[in-house]
């Protein structure tokens, strides 16, 4: 459906699902893992993974010059959002699977970007590149949604039956 609409946006229609499956994959996996370890330890090891591979692939495409070199101000911003936006957020992210499903965590991360264009409306009430397959996108998102705790209860019911 989506590519029926904006043909045009192929490559980043593609980037966009595999993001959101990987998304998907990564938080089945830390929902298995924070039954076994504590959140802060899961969020260090994975940090410092993306750590590593970043700088891996920095070091490989000659990324690291003098460009990247961050000024006196920078740094202490860099540590403020590193430490308060992502690091404590992220453990309480990870943590929060120990009581909703990595469905629902999935959901509510990936649904992130449908807010930022409901909150983006609300501050720049530009409408005009809104395209009529955006708004079916977003129903069937939406509608999706919304029947998920149906299908759920529906579900129940059968296996309660048998």
């Amino acid at each position: 459906m989506i590519f029926k609409f904006e043909t045009q946006y192929t490559k980043g229609i593609i980037a966009g699902l595999s993001s959101a499956l990987l998304a998907s994959l990564f938080a089945i996996f830390n929902s298995k893992l924070v039954k076994n370890l504590n959140a802060p330890v899961i969020a260090f090891y994975e940090l410092s993974g993306a750590f590593f591979w970043i700088t891996l692939f920095l070091f490989f495409t000659h990324g690291f010059n003098k460009s990247i070199v961050p000024s006196h101000v920078d740094i202490v911003y860099l540590v403020l959002l590193g430490t308060v936006c992502t690091s404590v957020a992220y453990v309480i992210g990870v943590y929060v699977m120990r009581e909703l499903s990595a469905f629902r965590v999935a959901l509510i991360t990936n649904l992130e970007p449908v807010y930022g264009i409901i909150i983006a409306f609300f501050f720049f009430g530009d409408l005009n590149k809104m395209t009529p397959g955006f708004w079916a996108g977003a129903v069937v998102i939406l509608s999706t949604i919304m029947l998920y705790p149906v299908t759920q209860k529906q579900i129940a019911k059968r296996r309660n039956r048998q």
